[in-house]
């Protein structure tokens, strides 16, 4: 791989973090890049012929073949014979653990079931297994609608104990069907790449070090933050701290318990500690996080295509601001943060936090390729509060970091003249 993988969301919808699962449809016409999914899904392709790599194993495709990714799995489409067509359904994996792993009597089935996804990611059905799925993913359609549709999809009562109902329900057809396939389940790949990212995510709440990550993968120290970097495009600690705030985003959502009691589960030393570094991954205090995505949906007294347009202007006017918020958004249009991604999903293409992302990097690589600013006064002169956040989504936008663009890529001005490594106009001196 000569350039790390793009880093999917954790979340399995944009406009609401705390649905449980949204379905959608997606087609694939060529070979993909690498994809690291931090959220779990599955992939069940009704039409296509291909190769699909799972942390770097092949997988043939072919009509009726049901794929399961856990969380930090990556995946790459190597292979595409014929146009893949596909349903698939993005869930909250901790949330379901928690709950396979608390039925009375059945701890040791939820656990083992999760570790058979994990191990075994691709089946193909046969003609009655097929109906079974399909039966099943029309179901939870009809429960949340199309996610690219950008419907705004009535809650029903039970919703979220329903779709934990039917996801489980799926992982255990998926689980019975291998089984009438008398499908291997292969032994683990240890010392991969991908088998360590695997590793931190399900260990995370545990007192994880670089050395001793090294040590368990027969690995130097050196040699295990080159994987790291290869696969990710960042640090050791980096990586295992947005794990974790990944984690606790999800008991904050769906727990009341306290910020030392979440800090404690997910491996921080203590509340202090963990509103660091949410609020370095997040831009949002936990707190605030925890208020602006509570279950209500407020509405706006402007059409909704008038109202997206002015937040999607509101973005482009006040980028530059490092205090915007989605929360501050959404608060200034008068509708709750999930109608806000929604109605912008739907008209703009992308959600609060992508757009205002796409923006700032944007004007950042202007800046990049005309002037002679520093890295982080470019940074902070986009809206960004620090160099760690502005580098992480320069590389998940651009694939790659600020010091490789600005060496890389010029900019053509409108009389045809370009700026770049050699024609760089001055600017600010600091």
């Amino acid at each position: 791989m000569t350039k790390p993988a793009a880093l999917q969301e954790n979340r399995a919808s944009e406009s609401d973090p705390a649905l449980l699962c949204s379905f959608d449809y997606e087609a694939i016409q060529a070979p993909t890049r690498p994809l690291i999914h931090q959220a779990a899904r599955f992939w069940f392709f009704r039409r296509g012929e291909g190769v699909l790599e799972i942390d770097g194993k092949p997988q043939p495709i072919h009509p009726g073949t049901l794929v399961a990714i856990s969380p930090w799995q990556i995946t790459e489409v190597t292979e595409v014979s014929e146009a893949l067509s596909f349903e698939k359904v993005i869930y909250n994996y901790s949330y379901l653990e928690a709950v396979l792993k608390a039925v009375p009597g059945a701890e040791e089935e939820g656990t083992e079931l999760l570790r058979f996804l994990t191990l075994r990611p691709a089946v193909l059905l046969d003609e009655a297994q097929s109906a079974a799925i399909e039966r099943l993913l029309g179901e939870i359609r009809e429960e949340f609608g199309v996610a690219s549709a950008r419907e705004s999809v009535p809650e029903k009562p039970m919703g979220r104990l329903y779709a934990a109902e039917k996801l489980i329900e799926l992982m255990i057809l998926y689980r019975r069907f291998a089984d009438d396939l008398r499908a291997e389940v292969p032994a683990e790949a240890a010392g991969e790449g991908r088998a360590i990212l695997r590793y931190l995510y399900t260990h995370s709440g545990e007192k994880l070090t670089l050395a001793g990550t090294a040590e368990l993968f027969f690995l130097s120290e050196s040699a295990l933050s080159r994987q790291i970097s290869k696969l990710t495009g960042t640090t050791f600690k980096r990586l295992l701290s947005g794990i974790r705030v990944e984690k606790a985003a999800d008991y904050l959502l769906y727990t009341e318990l306290t910020l030392n009691e979440i800090a404690r589960l997910v491996g921080f030393v203590d509340a202090s500690h963990l509103s660091r570094h949410f609020v370095a991954e997040m831009e949002v205090t936990p707190m605030n996080y925890r208020r602006i995505y509570a279950k209500t949906r407020g509405r706006s007294d402007h059409s909704e295509k008038a109202t997206a347009l002015a937040l999607a202007e509101y973005v482009l006017q006040n980028y530059s601001d490092e205090t915007l918020s989605a929360g501050r958004a959404a608060e200034r249009f008068g509708v709750s943060v999930t109608e806000m991604n929604r109605l912008l999903l739907y008209y703009a293409g992308r959600s609060f936090d992508a757009l205002l992302h796409e923006v700032r990097i944007n004007r950042a690589c202007e800046l990049l390729a005309s002037t002679d600013f520093l890295i982080l006064d470019v940074a902070v002169e986009v809206g960004y509060r620090n160099i760690k956040t502005f580098n992480l989504n320069f590389l998940k936008i651009k694939a790659m970091t600020p010091t490789q663009f600005r060496a890389s890529v010029t900019l053509q001005k409108a009389d045809g003249s370009e700026t770049g490594r050699t024609g760089r106009r001055r600017g600010r001196d600091k």
